[in-house]
């Protein structure tokens, strides 16, 4: 796994074509966790250099290509951010990521599916079809899903309202009427009332303009590098933690006693009661092997 934190660490342009190879090789793996960290990998890859973004984007077709389902989710989930760096861009990837929608089963992928429908439904022809397959399993989605349907639902509504004009009504009856998650419930009611009273602010406030992503994983404090150079050798440049964030400050034994640091000192009772205890304690005096060397003593006769 640290591997592919460092391959992402040192991917650049010169060397971006060997990195996605060997992304795209681990990706064919058997251990799914370690796969889907190579798949996120690439899609780090495309949101750290532009200018291989297309490569990352290529690769990640490939793959979802493979119709492995964790694969495949995987990818999405990286489409989604690799579209919220890069916006109105790659856009032929869509109709791909729109095959899959019936093999989704983890709750973050169908929630990346679903921004993704929400933020297209202007480009999309079919989006209210598609969002309407997880309306009707909205009281079984989980609570990201959920919020995220009722977002994209209002996106859609907003963007195209002829459309989904009955389907934006029934995902706000059900947000606030039929759930008993205050998160939902409540933007719900935010929703519903925005809607009735101001359209064009509801545009302002969901159709805003979001800001990009980066990928800030590789990125360290300087103060915090400057101090892990310094421990270089330690357990510190593992850690990626200054000293004295794992290590407790013990009693230290110097020439003329016990120098003691962060902790409280004993009371001279309680010194003495532990000094007595280890003295009891302590184990029976071990015969010296090396008198077994010397001749017996001569007993004198009585």
């Amino acid at each position: 796994m640290e591997k592919l934190d460092v391959l992402v660490m040192l991917a650049a342009e010169r060397n971006i074509d060997q990195v996605l190879l060997e992304f795209k090789e681990y990706a064919t793996e058997i251990d799914d966790e370690f796969v889907c960290k190579a798949v996120r990998c690439i899609g780090r890859c495309a949101i750290k250099l532009d200018t291989a973004a297309e490569k990352c984007v290529k690769v990640l077709q490939e793959l979802i290509q493979t119709k492995v389902n964790y694969v495949v989710q995987e990818a999405i989930i990286v489409m989604r951010d690799i579209f919220r760096k890069y916006p109105n861009k790659y856009e032929s990837v869509i109709g791909t990521l729109c095959e899959n929608l019936d093999t989704l089963d983890n709750h973050e992928a169908k929630s990346s599916m679903i921004w993704v429908i929400g933020e297209y439904a202007d480009r999309i022809d079919n989006a209210a079809e598609l969002l309407g397959t997880f309306l009707d399993s909205f009281s079984e989605e989980t609570h990201p899903v959920q919020l995220q349907l009722l977002t994209s639902t209002v996106k859609l509504f907003l963007m195209r309202p002829a459309t989904a004009q009955e389907m934006v009504k029934k995902v706000l009856a059900l947000a606030t009427q039929s759930s008993d998650h205050p998160d939902l419930r409540d933007r719900g009611y935010i929703y519903w009332r925005l809607l009735s009273t101001d359209p064009e602010g509801a545009k302002q406030v969901v159709l805003a303009e979001k800001p990009t992503i980066r990928d800030d994983t590789c990125f360290t404090e300087p103060s915090l590098l400057v101090d892990l150079i310094a421990n270089l050798s330690c357990l510190s440049s593992v850690y990626h933690k200054r000293p004295n964030q794992f290590v407790d400050r013990k009693k230290v034994a110097v020439d003329d006693g016990f120098e003691e640091a962060d902790e409280p000192d004993r009371s001279e009772g309680a010194a003495a009661a532990a000094a007595a205890e280890e003295v009891e304690e302590a184990p029976a005096p071990v015969i010296d092997m090396l008198s077994l060397d010397d001749p017996p003593a001569t007993i004198a006769a009585a």
